[in-house]
């Protein structure tokens, strides 16, 4: 038997398929978007922990150190030798590049004020920056004393 025709067939049509594509590809296109955007963040979140790590451990290495020895005078292994006011001290670290600086402190009248750059000042205030990719930085200062250990 032959089998028959049928004039009535369920389906989609090609047209009917078109158009649900291009639909779905203009809803689909803003998520890939939105996709980039978070995986940007996400990188850029993760610079700036590990710039913000990076400057935290430079600034304790500095206020770990002793303010000042009283060591022979070839041997620099104290905070105010190492890190003398007005000469910054660079390096990097991976794709970080960091600046530590220093300037002498002292407390008059219950105030802080910039001191001159003698070694007898009993406070010194660190300041690390890293740097990295596109020109962002990351700043962050503490202080070390005489005295303090």
């Amino acid at each position: 038997m032959l089998p028959r025709l049928r004039n009535n067939e369920g389906g989609y049509s090609l047209v009917e398929v078109m158009a649900a594509i291009m639909i779905l590809a203009i809803a689909i296109l803003p998520m890939v978007s939105m996709f980039d955007a978070g995986l940007e963040a996400a990188t850029s979140g993760s610079n700036y922990d590990q710039a913000r790590a990076l400057a935290n451990e430079k600034l304790e290495e500095v206020r770990a150190l002793p303010y000042k020895k009283n060591s022979s005078p070839e041997v620099n292994d104290s905070a105010v030798e190492i890190y003398r006011p007005g000469s910054p001290v660079t390096g990097t670290e991976g794709t970080f590049s960091y600046t530590i600086t220093t300037t002498y402190w002292i407390e008059s009248a219950g105030n802080l004020q910039a001191a001159d750059n003698s070694i007898t000042r009993p406070m010194m205030q660190i300041t690390v920056t890293v740097n990295w990719a596109s020109g962002k930085t990351y700043t962050t200062t503490g202080f070390t004393a005489a005295g303090a250990s």
